[in-house]
């Protein structure tokens, strides 16, 4: 059945299999959107993409795009939702450092490959952000709600044994942590491709600064 033409979001009068199979198949419709969405908006930026091309590039029709997101906006705020998830997923399958300053490193790490993973993207997310306070509300609720308490929860185990100054309040310390990672996932794509031995001088003069100023004495 033509994927176009099946209106997915509609159960009634079929049985559970069938309700199945179409929620699975708006699933599948959804992914391919947010897919295509990625790579017309990195082409062709999200002012000159339309909503027409990202869904001839999914192989749907146009009206589902305001079906399931409201529009172009609502897309790209999908978008940023499922790559905070990809980063999330990740983090939580990441084992546990042996020290502190590993453990930062770590992160910091993390956050430039996945830059550099989506660096087109994210040229023009960075970009929409600083226009659309709904998108930078989302990308802080992202943070706020999701990858900020389980960093969190990964530095408890530096408290626990003894190697953070139990004083030092986790969330502030976790928010410093997201916020230089950020800044260095940023500024490889700008200043620092070229030069990779001293992006990894910086990354670990950060996380020896932080230990320094968070150790338990």
């Amino acid at each position: 059945m033509d994927r176009e033409s099946v209106d997915d979001t509609e159960t009634e009068g079929c049985d559970e299999p069938c309700a199945v199979a179409r929620r699975r198949d708006k699933e599948a419709t959804k992914k391919a959107l947010i897919a295509a969405a990625v790579e017309v908006f990195a082409q062709r930026g999200f002012d000159g993409a339309t909503t027409r091309e990202v869904a001839t590039r999914a192989g749907v029709n146009e009206g589902l795009i305001q079906r399931y997101f409201g529009g172009k906006a609502g897309l790209l705020q999908a978008i940023v939702g499922n790559l905070c998830s990809e980063k999330l997923t990740a983090c939580r399958m990441a084992p546990p450092s042996d020290s502190l300053k590993s453990e930062i490193a770590t992160v910091l790490r993390h956050e430039i490959m996945q830059a550099d993973a989506n660096r087109d993207f994210l040229r023009v997310f960075i970009s929409r952000a600083l226009v659309d306070p709904a998108l930078a509300a989302s990308l802080k609720a992202h943070y706020k709600d999701s990858r900020m308490p389980h960093l969190v929860e990964r530095l408890k185990h530096f408290q626990k044994d003894g190697s953070l100054d139990p004083s030092v309040d986790l969330e502030t310390l976790a928010a410093t942590i997201t916020t230089n990672a950020f800044g260095l996932g940023f500024m490889q794509q700008v200043v620092l491709s070229e030069d990779p031995r001293y992006l990894e001088s910086m990354i670990d003069s950060i996380a020896t600064t932080v230990v320094r100023g968070s150790a338990a004495a």
